[in-house]
């Protein structure tokens, strides 16, 4: 498998889910859309697949580090303020193989003005979105998706497996607020602008939108923000190298943090929320020899086994 790109600045994107049944849904993210477990400790597990990371556990109550957050899956999964936004090339035959696979899509792909697209949910309820562009020179073509690059930088990443291409979906209520959040705070490039704007940012992308009602390809689904900033089911979570140099400086920039950065058992971590209330989470390791090392992430091929 190719590899994934090094992570700008020393970070790495990686996406976070609550699961009621952790191993159930490690076998939906492996055997049906094809990942690869790449760590397993507990109820906490990763899987790689294409340029991103999902990371899976159980939900919680409030902890030091977010007081008033509870983890838990999705309370309703007919409203969604983000999700896995995976571009395929070929989305005929993704769709055919998915489903062939067990996956319970919400309907067949849908041709839109510059877009084909459907929608199918994880065994949480957990909503995941593919797409392929039918624009060749729109924002969705994976040919330009390589050169895009975060910080203004010139490495490349890797289509993914199969064509794909993993970003983050996040719904707000004003898109260039959320733009200059991702862009001018966190340190990503916009790669694309207007409605979707998508934001490079290390190995990832996060693509910002409006929300709306129901479509042909989502028949029940409303994309509104986050309803309760602290009922949550998944979130952007980025392991960086040095949390307090990233404390700092996101700080400086105008980041409100929910505490500094706490000491638990493996790691120090923090959270953060962007203007529409969307969680993310920002950790560093303590353990050498511990999953979160940065290291251990950039000696993985995407989809394949550590080096």
């Amino acid at each position: 498998m190719s590899e994934s790109r090094p992570p700008a600045e020393g970070i790495v994107l990686t996406h976070f889910i609550v699961s009621d049944d952790v191993e159930r849904s490690r076998r939906f993210y492996t055997e049906v859309l094809g990942g690869t477990v790449v760590f397993s400790f507990g109820q906490l597990t990763y899987v790689a697949l294409s340029n991103s990371w999902v990371i899976i556990n159980v939900g919680g109550g409030p902890t030091d580090d977010k007081p008033a957050v509870t983890l838990e899956t999705p309370r309703d999964p007919d409203r969604v303020s983000s999700f896995l936004n995976i571009r395929v090339r070929d989305i005929e035959a993704v769709y055919a193989e998915w489903s062939a696979r067990g996956a319970d899509f919400l309907t067949p792909p849908k041709p839109h003005q510059y877009e084909i697209r459907c929608y199918v949910r994880d065994p949480d309820g957990h909503l995941i979105e593919l797409g392929q562009t039918t624009d060749p020179d729109g924002d969705w073509s994976p040919a330009h998706w390589p050169s895009s690059t975060s910080g203004g930088g010139t490495a490349e990443l890797s289509p993914g497996i199969e064509g794909a291409v993993l970003t983050r979906f996040i719904v707000s209520d004003d898109v260039e607020r959320s733009r200059r959040f991702y862009t001018e705070v966190l340190g990503g490039t916009a790669v694309f602008s207007g409605e979707p704007t998508n934001v490079a940012l290390s190995n990832g992308f996060i693509v910002i939108n409006s929300g709306g009602g129901p479509t042909d390809d989502k028949p029940t689904v409303t994309l509104e923000t986050p309803r309760d900033p602290d009922r949550v089911s998944s979130f952007l979570n980025i392991r960086v190298e040095d949390i307090e140099a990233v404390y700092a400086e996101w700080s400086a920039r105008g980041a409100q943090f929910l505490t500094p950065p706490k000491q638990h058992q493996y790691e120090i971590r923090c959270y953060i929320r962007d203007p529409d209330g969307h969680l993310i989470e920002v950790g560093q390791t303590t353990d050498p020899d511990g999953d979160w090392t940065l290291p251990q992430w950039l000696s993985r091929t995407a989809g394949g086994e550590p080096e």
